[in-house]
């Protein structure tokens, strides 16, 4: 048999997971010679064997690729025989070409490294930065590419001769593993507090383990960033948190040292906990049990049947459970709507006074990654959907049918990423959080230069959202390159497009907050039909008004006037909660200004008619984080969801005009009967969900669509989400969700890009 020479090109997720070192060995079981290297674009292998042995060697390297690895392109030619004596690991080429190759997220602890890193006899034992080729960090420590150690944050430190021995070796683990590192030459561990010196290695583990103990606050710097850390089952602990990061309600996350003792406090599938195992290792949100409720401290997810769980996915996180054997809450380490902190001198500044003590290292971190949030969707095939794509999933990219343009999308003001276009791939961002304070602006700008720098990209058109006053769109204007403007909630329904990979006409429910409408109105209940290419407002929310405009935001009871103004003009029942929580002269001055039209903002919002309707129940007067008064709605309509699945909606009507409007006022008015007949509160807020879908359903019906999209951050909702999914199976219309990137303003960069892409 003739021997032969193939050159073959890989694209995808094929650096930093041992490629390289597996190609080796497969070249070595077939009696290959050749090489491999990294560049710009992926891998490239060159192979040189008896005609059969090739054969098998590139139907074994599509086929049984290393995990978490992915052959995107895969591409093959004959070229003449070199008659190379030997199979080698060549050193990465750094072209001129415009890279393609794939970021890869971080990876969480493995089932290798964890059992060495409590094996007494292994030299890497309770080594807090014990990694290999398949775990360990990768997004947040590359400097540029192609990955080399030289090129990561890892350069600072030299391996020793027994990793380096390791690292070249082709038939171990650890295999040009750039993270590789050991008690010897790695990264160590520091613990200071305000009273104490520095300490290192075990003891500054025993002192951050004791402080908790103590129920102290201590910061931890993880792979992305800080967590701030306190014992989840300590109620004075974590009201303390709460009081000094300023966060009064929202939840916190809650890290269990293993799944017997998360499996005591939520309810898991085979499905979650695989999810919360794999590498990804996101946040989960789920169900509690009765222990959740009993042991947890109430602080930490006030009123919520939801507890959001994870497991440790770094060596640190891992020996720090060990010591303490319970629950912690491990939430970002920032002031409220701030970017998590993870530069060590700006964390030490900005988090003295929410901490006691600090558990930090010398390893740098070149790019923050807050950790992902996932729940789980009930629907006939249970579905995972984002809430907050980061750390284990960013920045992978999502793959496209057909090239595009190269653009750069700078999303919206709140829950910001970015995302870029080259060739087939559209990247999105690690979250990058709310641009209100001066330091997510600069955090923002740092992530533009990094993400052009380390793809190469250079864009033709930066795509902006149409509302003049973000900080987007002026940071876009004032750059010199052409510019393009996408209305707010028609990006919502072209990432859902893009997602799904949808080519037909869809209509699009864009339910979310606010966005700058085109015709200078607030948006947020909105029905668009259309592409890509355009849109058509077909039916909206019946619009009302917002008195004093963002306060109504942080003030639901505000929207509750408004709306019940519109009812019941000035002949307000006083009997409503709204009068005890609210003195009735800042009602009545309120109602004054909504009825001249002064200082009030003209809304069709959905998300604002959740916070009107949670006032309304007497369940939230206040928004102390983003979406409080739905999420208090929603909780309280899930009390009543398993004893009465499907409750009567209250009474709406839709006008035969152009755009359809759904007219809330009679259900407002029903809900105002329902509160006075004494009808237990969780009814009605079941009832008002059911009133929501029973009219969208109608506009849907009457439209007749041949799909239909659910975006915008109500649909993070999952009676509504879970309700359209089941009707969509019994009436035979596909509904279409986000699943892999959040429905919310993190998906509106995603949409930009792909409304850009077909503008342009």
């Amino acid at each position: 048999m003739k021997k032969v020479r193939y050159r073959i090109e890989l694209n995808g997720l094929v650096q930093g997971v041992g490629f390289r070192p597996f190609v080796y060995r497969l070249a070595g079981d077939h009696h290959l010679t050749g090489w491999v290297l990294n560049d710009v674009n992926g891998v490239r292998i060159e192979i040189e064997g008896y005609e059969d042995a090739c054969e098998a060697f590139l139907l074994r390297l599509q086929q049984d690729p290393p995990p978490p690895s992915k052959i995107h392109t895969f591409h093959t030619m004959r070229i003449p025989l070199r008659n190379d004596t030997s199979f080698r690991i060549l050193e990465s080429s750094s072209s001129s070409d415009t890279p393609q190759v794939w970021v890869l997220p971080d990876l969480a602890l493995c089932h290798e490294c964890h059992k060495e890193l409590f094996d007494p006899e292994n030299r890497r034992y309770r080594y807090p930065f014990i990694t290999c080729t398949h775990c360990g960090p990768r997004f947040t420590i590359i400097e540029s590419l192609p990955y080399d150690r030289e090129r990561t944050t890892m350069t600072d430190f030299e391996m020793c001769s027994y990793c380096r021995a390791e690292y070249e070796n082709p038939l171990d683990r650890r295999f040009h593993a750039q993270p590789i590192a050991c008690h010897h030459c790695g990264p160590q561990l520091i613990w200071f507090s305000s009273g104490d010196h520095k300490v290192s290695g075990e003891e500054a583990l025993a002192c951050a383990a004791q402080a908790l103990k103590n129920g102290q606050i201590i910061a931890v710097k993880g792979l992305g960033g800080y967590h701030l850390m306190v014992d989840a089952t300590h109620n004075e602990a974590v009201q303390e948190l709460r009081r000094r990061k300023r966060r009064s309600w929202k939840p916190f996350a809650v890290m269990y040292p293993d799944v017997k003792t998360l499996e005591r406090h939520v309810h898991i599938s085979s499905e979650e906990r695989a999810l919360l195992t794999s590498y990804h290792s996101p946040i989960l949100l789920c169900e509690r049990t009765q222990a959740g409720w009993e042991e947890i401290s109430p602080s930490v997810a006030p009123l919520s049947p939801y507890l959001g769980v994870f497991l440790p996915y770094t060596p640190l996180h891992a020996l720090l459970m060990k010591e303490l054997q319970k629950p912690l809450v491990a939430t970002s380490a920032n002031l409220t709507d701030e970017p998590i902190q993870y530069i060590d001198e700006l964390a030490f500044k900005t988090l003295q006074p929410l901490c006691d003590g600090f558990l930090t290292h010398n390893r740098r971190i070149a790019h923050h990654a807050d950790d992902s949030v996932l729940h789980v969707l009930y629907t006939p095939q249970k579905r995972f959907q984002s809430l907050r794509r980061a750390r284990g999933y960013a920045p992978l990219p999502l793959i496209i049918s057909h090239d595009l343009p190269p653009l750069l999308a700078v999303g919206g003001h709140m829950h910001n990423t970015i995302a870029l276009s080259r060739k087939n791939e559209i990247i999105v961002s690690q979250l990058i959080g709310d641009l209100d304070t001066l330091e997510s602006r600069e955090i923002f700008e740092k992530t533009v230069e990094h993400y052009l720098t380390i793809t190469g990209i250079e864009p033709i058109a930066i795509i902006h959202d149409l509302h003049p006053d973000y900080f987007t769109t002026q940071w876009a204007l004032s750059q010199d390159i052409p510019t393009h403007a996408v209305q707010h909630h028609y990006a919502h329904m072209c990432a859902c497009l893009c997602e799904n990979q949808i080519q037909t006409d869809a209509l699009a429910l864009t339910w979310d907050g606010t966005g700058y409408g085109t015709d200078g109105t607030i948006w947020g209940g909105e029905f668009l039909f259309g592409n890509a290419t355009s849109f058509t407002r077909v039916a909206s929310l019946y619009p009302f008004k917002l008195p004093g405009g963002d306060q109504a935001v942080r003030q639901p009871w505000r929207v509750t006037l408004a709306l019940l103004y519109e009812c019941f003009g000035k002949h307000i029942p006083s009997w409503l909660p709204l009068y005890k929580k609210v003195p009735e002269k800042k009602i009545d001055v309120l109602l004054q200004l909504i009825e001249k039209d002064i200082a009030c903002v003209h809304t069709s919002s959905m998300g604002r008619l959740f916070d009107g309707v949670s006032a309304l129940l007497g369940l939230c007067f206040e928004n102390t984080y983003q979406a409080q008064a739905p999420q208090m709605l929603e909780y309280t309509a899930l009390k009543n969801r398993s004893s009465d699945p499907h409750p009567h909606p209250f009474r709406y009507e839709l006008t035969q005009t152009s755009p359809i409007l759904l007219d809330w006022r009679p259900m407002i008015e029903d809900i105002v009967k329902a509160l006075h007949q004494h009808i237990p509160v969780p009814v009605i807020a079941h009832r008002f969900h059911m009133t929501l879908l029973k009219a969208s359903q109608d506009i849907i019906m009457t439209i007749q669509p041949p799909c239909v999209c659910l975006t915008g951050g109500v649909f993070c909702n999952r009676i509504l989400t879970e309700g359209f999914l089941e009707w969509g199976n019994r009436k035979n219309v596909r509904v279409y969700i986000h699943e892999e990137f959040p429905p919310s303003d993190d998906s509106i960069a995603l949409g930009q890009i792909w409304a850009g892409c077909h503008r342009i």
